[in-house]
This record gives C-alpha cells, structure tokens and sequence, in this order.
C-alpha cells in the first residue's frame, strides 16, 4: 500500500507543479488519469480487506470515473463539445478530471491511514 500511495502522490503533486505551464499539466494529467485507473483496479484485488468506508470511497470513485469517462468519450466522437465555448471545455477537460484525481488521492491517503 505505501507503493500505491507514494505513486500516486508523486504523480498527483507532479501534475499539479506542471500546471504552471497549463499545456505539460495537461499532459501530465492524461498519465495521471491513466496511473489511477490501474491502481484503482489493484486496490480492486484488496477490496475485501478494506473498511466499509474505504470500500464506499472506491465505490463512489469507481462509479464516477466510470460516468465521467463514458459521457467525455461519447461527447468527444459525437462533436457535441463546441471548443468555442471555453468555460464547458475548460470543466470538462481540466476541471472534473482533477476532481477525480483529488478524490482519489484522498483515498489513498485514509487507506495509508488505516493500513500503515
């Protein structure tokens, strides 16, 4: 668990020091996504050893990401997105995805908590 929690904090805190360039942020943030994902999915394999709070926590992210990823996918090949419009752009690309990203580092950090 200590390896899930310093990857994802190395990778969270990277991405957040990369904003500063806004574009190498964004770049950051797709590896970002992609990291927690597949940690998600280990964390997945201990589910059964985890608090029942721990385990709503991966719920509710699981559950998230998964709505997230599928409603910006089916936007982003059915052109809905008018980039001309910046302010939905910005939340959609930026925004929700560094919501998800903060919420998962939040559970990381209780299950070192109550792991370690």
């Amino acid at each position: 668990m200590k390896f899930i929690f310093y990857t994802n904090n190395t990778f969270y805190y990277l991405t957040l020091v990369l904003y500063l360039t806004i574009i190498y942020g964004m770049y950051m943030q797709i590896i970002l996504g992609a990291i927690q994902v597949i940690l998600f999915f280990v964390l997945l394999f201990n589910y059964n050893k985890f608090s029942r709070k721990i385990k709503k926590y991966l719920s509710i992210y699981g559950i998230l990401t998964t709505i997230y990823l599928v409603l910006f996918f089916g936007i982003l090949s059915s052109n809905l997105i008018d980039v001309a419009s910046v302010l939905p752009f910005i939340i959609a690309i930026i925004l929700i995805p560094m919501s998800l990203g903060t919420y998962f580092t939040y559970i990381v950090y209780q299950l070192k908590k109550q792991v370690l």
